[in-house]
């Protein structure tokens, strides 16, 4: 279980009821990659931020195939100008 520090920015969305064997129900995707919010820590809050603009950080784990992410804090973004860069 390798573990490493990641920020991303994405947009948060749901993820369909027991789908995932950790029990995360949003994802953040960025640039066609899904990461899986850990419902632990900042991540349980994430559930009220569907469909809003974010930028995460935290500890990204990649168990078979699938990119879970512990998130140590994150910040809704007003706009999503971010996309352009």
């Amino acid at each position: 279980m390798n573990k490493s520090s990641l920020t991303i920015k994405g947009y948060v969305t749901a993820l369909p009821r027991s789908v995932d064997a950790r029990q995360a129900r949003v994802a953040v995707v960025q640039d066609d990659v899904e990461y899986r919010i850990v419902p632990r820590g900042a991540g349980v809050d994430m559930d009220d931020e569907v469909s809003l603009p974010v930028e995460v950080s935290g500890l990204l784990e990649e168990v078979d195939g699938v990119n879970y992410l512990v998130v140590r804090g994150y910040t809704v973004l007003e706009d999503d100008s971010w996309l352009e860069e």
